[in-house]
């Protein structure tokens, strides 16, 4: 809550036990404008109006373990990238991150 990903709605009783504590999580968040608290008039006393911001067009997006940019091994590669690559990079490639970290030939 503290994050501003939610709002407090829906309680009824008996199921009370934590209202106050996400209550005030809750009014730290929408003072702090963070999550959907920094969207004005987005969360309501009613729930979420979905017009005020229009959802737009979804675009997906992948990442993947082969490179696009290939390396012999992590030595050639360091001479490119001295510090290795983290996944998502285009020389990235998971043969080359030993350890499974998401950082190859670190």
């Amino acid at each position: 809550m503290k994050e501003g990903l939610a709002r407090v709605a829906y309680v009824y009783l008996p199921n009370t036990r934590y209202l106050d504590e996400f209550e005030k999580a809750e009014q730290q968040a929408k003072k702090s404008g963070v999550g959907i608290w920094m969207l004005e008039d987005y969360a309501t006393d009613r729930g979420f109006d979905s017009y005020a911001y229009p959802v737009k067009e979804k675009i997906e997006t992948t990442v993947s373990d082969e490179p696009t940019e290939v390396f012999q091994n992590c030595t050639v590669l360091r001479k490119k990238y001295p510090n290795g690559v983290k996944k998502g990079h285009p020389a990235y490639s998971i043969k080359m991150d030993g350890d499974r970290d998401g950082f190859a030939c670190e």
